[in-house]
């Protein structure tokens, strides 16, 4: 029988698959095909939607059938989703940039949930549960060094070859997922066969999920968090397009996933702390950042935002800790799913509403919007948690300040 123990060597190894080249550009690469960012936006849309009504299904199938078949099928789904978009470009139709956003949700709802669950049961299988946000650091560790690798390759790409030429060199490296996915070795946990019918486990998950106080609370957070932090990283190559070349991006993408690193390099320092301060703390510090980047508005402004991921690092990993301690053993896949479900939803609108107000105003606008929900909700987490009326009020004020500027600049 194969040692669980490999898991944790092969999640260091499918880290470097992620290497995406076109990321950091895909809304450049999508507004050259579609002539709008609204469109373009879309197309993320379009993702996030069918990743949305695939997530229940996907994620009761996790918890049923078991993490590896799930993940084998989302790395099938993505590799034909990354080249229907480079077709796309290959014939100029929006048609299918539609269809490989499809699939590529779709290979994300797969996803989704089960990542995490396979760590956190592997974990728990070689009796370090407690011990699940270090392990979870260190796999993030590596998905940025991964990261790196990329932004370094689109940099050369993209100084060498064409926008095009480098969406097709993209379909290659997420192949890596599928070799690490059929070495994966299934926990115990899941190899026994689940009998509860579908609709009843959902159910349970649904229930379970509501009821737990501390788990609806973050539950509903990460799903506003995530909706608005998606829109702004699909938007904010277009406003740093504005600032500096196309292909600068991509060494302001490398600053960021260094930063990353940073960030989950030091998670073992802030772990004493303790999961809800370090998220909180981490999340606020990042926001007041990428304040001061926006007010810069200068060539400056994309890497400030870029060093915002160190913060980034420790409040997702945070955020990850906390909501896999209240998930039940059972329904993991399926209560991260929901989560996702919901996120899409309101993540469809937002991504559309954003490219709705770069077409109408600028990429700046839209930037600015994102960090004005993102300190709305802050303010609302805060109040929740009854912090002191000094925290309360200096967020007001910092939305008070947002609104100030943002009117005086557009």
């Amino acid at each position: 029988m194969a040692n669980i123990q490999r898991n944790i060597r092969l999640f260091k190894i499918d880290a470097f698959f992620g290497v995406w080249p076109l990321s950091t550009l895909a809304i450049i690469y999508f507004q050259q095909i579609t002539h709008s960012y609204a469109v373009a936006m879309l197309v993320w849309s379009m993702s996030n939607l069918a990743q949305t009504f695939s997530e229940i299904p996907t994620g009761i199938y996790s918890d049923k059938i078991g993490r590896k078949k799930t993940l084998i099928i989302a790395a099938l789904t993505n590799v034909f989703g990354f080249f229907l978009w480079a077709l796309a470009g290959q014939l100029q139709q929006i048609g299918l940039l539609f269809a490989g956003a499809a699939f590529c949700g779709l290979s994300d709802s797969f996803l989704s949930g089960t990542n995490e669950a396979l760590m956190y049961e592997t974990v728990e299988e070689l009796n370090q549960k407690e011990n699940f946000s270090l392990f979870y650091a260190k796999y993030k560790f590596w998905v940025q060094v991964g990261s790196v690798v990329s932004a370094l390759s689109a940099a050369v790409l993209m100084y060498f070859c064409s926008l095009q030429t480098v969406a097709w060199i993209s379909v290659a490296p997420i192949s890596g997922h599928l070799i690490t996915a059929l070495l994966f070795v299934e926990p115990k946990h899941t190899k026994i066969q689940k009998r509860t019918a579908s609709w009843l486990h959902f159910l349970i998950a649904f229930r379970r999920l509501w009821r737990n106080k501390k788990l609806r609370f973050y539950a509903g957070l990460t799903v506003m968090d995530d909706a608005v932090g998606s829109a702004f990283i699909r938007i904010e190559s277009a406003y740093y397009n504005t600032l500096i070349k196309a292909w600068l991006i991509n060494i302001v993408k490398l600053v960021k996933q260094i930063s990353g690193m940073i960030g989950f390099a030091l998670v073992p320092f802030f772990k004493r702390f303790g999961s809800v301060k370090c998220f909180f703390s981490a999340l606020t510090l990042a926001e007041i950042l990428r304040l001061f980047a926006l007010l810069l508005n200068n060539v400056c402004s994309p890497f400030i935002i870029a060093f915002r991921k160190s913060l980034w690092g420790i409040s997702h990993t945070a955020r990850t800790d906390i909501l896999q301690q209240e998930f039940s053993a059972n329904q993991r896949a399926t209560m991260q799913s929901i989560i996702a479900l919901l996120k899409g939803i309101l993540g469809a609108g937002i991504l559309y509403l954003f490219g709705l107000i770069a077409d109408i105003y600028s990429p700046k606008m839209a930037i600015w919007m994102a960090l004005y929900f993102k300190v709305i909700l802050l303010a609302l987490s805060f109040i929740i948690l009854k912090r002191s009326q000094k925290i309360v009020l200096g967020i007001n004020i910092f939305c008070k300040i947002i609104q100030r500027f943002a009117k005086g600049d557009f």
